[in-house]
């Protein structure tokens, strides 16, 4: 059965300067969207891979954020968030600008989080069963898709 399906789908945020963020699902064996996951990040000549959470029903999305400090935030919503950072290009991002949540959601002005603090929404990589394209993930922009609320770490 899994023969049937492509090796692998891919979402791509192409980011500002030429960065790019792609996460890579591929299925695992079930009759459910289950997925093992992977991100790429690609910025000049370098590019970083690193293995996320397997989705067995659990993920809701993950939003892209950039950091008032130049960083960018990845929020898993129930796993929590990590980050990568594009000078040098590396996963290795300091834990105190990861996802510092409001309170209360904020109202805000521009691109800036409603839910973090000292995070601007880029937008968020949703899987996407019934696209036209069959993509069974996309990458949706900030400007095409307000910034929804995650469910929180477990």
């Amino acid at each position: 059965m899994v023969a049937c399906y492509p090796l692998s789908y891919q979402a791509t945020a192409a980011l500002p300067d030429g960065l790019r963020v792609t996460y890579t699902i591929q299925p695992m064996f079930g009759f459910h969207s289950d997925w093992t996951r992977r991100i790429g990040v690609r910025y000049g000549q370098n590019q970083i891979h690193q293995q996320l959470f397997e989705d067995t029903g659990w993920w809701r999305g993950s939003n892209l954020y950039r950091h008032k400090s130049g960083a960018y935030v990845i929020d898993e919503g129930e796993i929590g968030c990590f980050g990568f950072t594009v000078k040098p290009l590396s996963f290795d991002v300091p834990t105190s600008i990861l996802c510092d949540k409001h309170v209360v959601a904020q109202k805000v002005q521009g691109d800036a989080s409603r839910f973090y603090v000292d995070l601007m929404y880029l937008g968020t990589f949703i899987e996407t069963p019934n696209a036209a394209d069959d993509a069974p993930i996309s990458f949706v922009p900030a400007a095409e898709m307000a910034e929804i609320a995650l469910p929180d770490g477990l």
